[in-house]
């Protein structure tokens, strides 16, 4: 039996068809070369399905009442995530005009009826590698964005450091920064226990979502679980906060945050830990990756040292 992980690996494809009995063919020959599939027997049932379960490929009758195939196809390609979605539209219309419609619909090929069943299971395979690729080429192009903008924030940071600054603005501006770059709905960065005076609190947070102030910051760090881990230097992150082992009223009080999934990054000052930064991501679970981890690590590395100055400064002029 395949698991759950595996499963959702497996490529999903939507069959679109009027014709039951087509329907169950098509579903045969794709669920035989191994593809999960979903069925619709109209094109509402078709933009419907796409939405709710996002397949990786759309198999479309041109030919259906109420809504044709070519109509289908051109909603389906105002919906999101259908941009390298490839659709292959399947019709027994063979005249130029017909195959135009369907390309300028937005279809990524087509096939004719009768159907072929070596050649469809080709073109599908076919489409879906094109589409896999197309995907990772665009995961790549947005990593890359991404890791310019972390290079452009150390910079900003490097130079701050250079010359006097106020640690309060620059703990500020990294937070709403960070908070950008690594697209997200809030960020925190917290002092993690009261020293003389004020306890240095800092939270950007998107429009729509709640603040932490009602919340305690130990619950937020969740310090009583992970303190040992931070004293260690380890960043700790919960890519999916439905799976996290959580006591029941942290649970709640995060819930509350409507946190989906979080990376938490000690800042260690003289060997202590000074404070954490809290990164929530509010909408979707999220699969922290390697190198965004080894970006965090870094920034933890440029804020302890920001913070190190700042205290070697403030004791320098207490001793004047």
């Amino acid at each position: 039996m395949r698991s759950d992980r595996s499963q959702e690996q497996t490529p999903l494809i939507l069959v679109a068809d009027d014709d039951r009995a087509t329907r169950l063919l098509l579903k045969l020959a794709m669920e035989e070369e191994g593809y999960r599939v979903i069925e619709a027997k109209d094109g509402e049932q078709c933009l419907a399905a796409f939405t709710r379960w996002q397949p990786d490929m759309v198999l479309l009758d041109a030919i259906m009442p109420e809504m044709d195939g070519f109509t289908c196809c051109q909603r389906l390609r105002q919906l999101p995530g259908s941009t390298n979605k490839p659709i292959l539209i399947i019709t027994a219309l063979d005249d130029q005009d017909s195959i135009d419609r369907a390309f300028a619909a937005g279809a990524t090929d087509y096939i004719t009826k009768p159907i072929y069943w070596a050649v469809l299971a080709q073109r599908v395979r076919r489409l879906l590698a094109t589409s896999q690729a197309l995907k990772q080429f665009e995961h790549l192009r947005q990593q890359f964005e991404q890791q310019q903008q972390w290079k452009r924030l150390f910079e900003t940071i490097a130079q701050r450091l250079s010359q006097p600054f106020d640690l309060r603005q620059l703990l500020d501006a990294t937070v709403t920064d960070l908070r950008s770059i690594a697209g997200v709905e809030r960020v925190v960065l917290y002092q993690q226990r009261r020293r003389l005076g004020m306890r240095l609190v800092f939270e950007s947070v998107a429009s729509g979502y709640p603040s932490i102030e009602p919340i305690p910051l130990e619950i937020i760090g969740l310090e009583s679980q992970y303190q040992t881990q931070y004293e260690q230097g380890h960043i700790v992150t919960l890519p999916d906060l439905a799976l996290a082992e959580l006591s029941p009223e942290t649970r709640e009080q995060w819930e509350r945050l409507n946190i989906k999934a979080v990376l938490m990054v000690p800042i260690i000052v003289r060997e202590q830990v000074w404070g954490l930064v809290c990164v929530h991501q509010c909408q979707t679970a999220r699969p922290w990756e390697a190198w965004e981890i080894e970006q965090f690590s870094f920034l933890g590395y440029l804020l302890a040292g920001a913070i190190y100055q700042a205290l070697l400064r403030q004791q320098l002029s207490t001793n004047r």
